[in-house]
């Protein structure tokens, strides 16, 4: 009998798990770049106008914010990750994710994580 091919679920969830690594290894080398440290964890989200946000405290709050204003590339991951997660979202039969929910991204000292939010 041959191997069944992965579903669209864990092809999603394989995509999104590599797209978040990369993401948290870009975001650590900008940081390390500019002096920024973890810990405490750093939470990231997309504000209304499309732009990454701190959205905790943190010690470096003034350096984060600058450092987030120049990082082009690192907003283009944070919405490609969010697709995929928001994607895998809608093909989960939980009911853990509600419409209008803010997608989170966590950089922590033992690596990235995603969530939603209210």
């Amino acid at each position: 009998m041959a191997p069944q091919e992965p579903g669209l679920a864990a092809n999603l969830l394989l995509q999104a798990k590599t797209l978040l690594g990369m993401f948290g290894q870009q975001a650590i080398q900008e940081m390390k770049a500019r002096s920024i440290h973890i810990p405490p964890a750093i939470c990231l989200i997309c504000n209304s106008e499309g732009t990454l946000e701190l959205h905790s405290q943190h010690p470096q709050a003034r350096a984060i914010r600058l450092w987030l204003s120049n990082s082009h590339d690192l907003r283009q991951q944070f919405h490609e990750t969010r697709s995929l997660f928001e994607l895998l979202n809608a093909c989960s039969p939980s009911k853990g994710y509600v419409p209008g929910m803010s997608f989170c991204i966590g950089l922590t000292s033992a690596g990235p994580l995603a969530y939603f939010s209210h």
